[in-house]
């Protein structure tokens, strides 16, 4: 039998930097990134593999089993995800001190451990979602024509009109201000039915269902800045309660259009107009016309007093709930847009007015007279 007990000898090669799930997530997050970069130079491929391929399955199932819940589901996802980063460094850590690690070595295991978490994380979303910033932009998909200057001025200068016109039948509140849909079923019931026929016109690959859900933490979103989320762990649509007056509908048929697969934020901001403009209701399409009209940033020459008030409104709505934050997150998530290859970050949000403008001129807009399109020197 052996003596009384000695100090132990560490391995002769030291702890393991990182496990064997470790290495795997790093070189899964390698292989997505590599696909990632072939599908960027190859969009159809991308298209007919993916968009139109295996995503609308697999997130039909997502939102399928995620709307069984009445909560948002996605933005517990984002929770667990933050958690699981934030610990995968400290596991690492504490695994090689365990195993008799010096301090430098358990700094690179830590190291290890996140970058291999890191890496199963991009994988899966990637998978699930992010492989859509590689697919043909809107422009292309909807065959929209040339933008042309002279003609996209005139249809620029009937907007205030069309504003004007849809506003006037619109119910208020006490302060003057337009009054939008309020129930969220309701309406994210009829704007998928309205994008599902958008999208099949267009020949395009659909989602079939997905629910649309408030966050949990609104006040924290509108802190931020943020009045909706796709998530794309779950296949659900989220956004931010109180909107803006007058602004709900877009928000929805928005993050509805990213479950559709229109990652790029002009091309889903696009996708919502349509949605919005095959209404039969007037709040819907105003609610179209008034978001085109603030990405275009233009004078409120022209204006109604009613449309004025609900643009005053919208303004001071949003001073109200920023929070000093706010910055800050918009400056992430444009850094996110732009590492995905979205050109500008978020100024990419204000691209959509020029899609827009040349989709009416190639289709007309549903508020003006369609005699109108058949002069020269209409914008239609």
């Amino acid at each position: 039998m052996s003596g009384g007990a000695g100090p132990m000898h560490r391995p002769a090669h030291g702890p393991r930097v990182a496990t064997a799930a470790g290495w795997a997530g790093i070189a899964a997050g390698v292989a997505a990134g590599l696909a990632f970069q072939v599908f960027r130079a190859r969009p159809a491929l991308t298209e007919s593999l993916f968009s139109g391929g295996a995503y609308p399955p697999v997130a039909a199932a997502l939102a399928a089993l995620s709307s069984w819940v009445p909560i948002s589901l996605a933005e517990l996802s984002f929770a667990a995800v933050a958690l699981i980063l934030l610990a995968a460094p400290v596991r690492g850590w504490r695994r090689a001190r365990r195993s008799g690690g010096a301090r430098p070595r358990a700094a690179l295991a830590a190291a290890a451990t996140l970058a291999g978490t890191a890496g199963w994380t991009w994988a899966l979303f990637l998978a699930l979602w992010g492989f859509h910033y590689a697919r043909p932009l809107a422009g292309q998909l909807f065959a929209l024509p040339p933008a042309e200057a002279p003609r996209d001025a005139a249809m620029v200068d009937a907007i205030p009109g069309i504003l004007n016109g849809l506003r006037a039948s619109l119910p208020e509140d006490g302060q003057g201000v337009v009054v939008a849909p309020q129930d969220l079923a309701a309406l994210d019931a009829e704007l998928s039915r309205l994008q599902d026929e958008a999208l099949s016109e267009a020949g395009l690959p659909r989602v079939a269902g997905g629910r649309t859900k408030s966050f949990i933490a609104s006040p924290l979103m509108l802190r931020w800045g943020v009045s909706g989320v796709y998530g794309p762990f779950t296949g659900e649509p989220n956004i931010a309660l109180p909107a803006a007056p007058g602004t709900l509908p877009f928000t929805v048929a928005h993050e509805r259009a990213h479950l559709q697969g229109f990652a790029w934020e002009e091309d889903a901001s696009f996708v919502a107009l349509l949605t919005l403009w095959r209404s039969p209701r007037a709040e819907l399409r105003y609610a179209a016309w008034l978001e085109l009209w603030m990405e275009l940033r233009r004078p409120p020459k022209g204006l109604s007093a009613a449309v004025r008030r609900d643009l005053a409104a919208i303004a001071a709505f949003y001073r109200a709930h920023r929070g000093r934050e706010a910055p800050a997150v918009n400056r992430a998530y444009s850094a996110y847009l732009e590492a995905h290859g979205v050109k500008g970050g978020v100024a990419s949000y204000a691209r959509v007015a020029g899609l827009a403008l040349r989709w009416l001129a190639a289709h007309g807009s549903p508020d003006q007279p369609a005699s109108s399109s058949a002069d020269s020197s209409s914008p239609m």
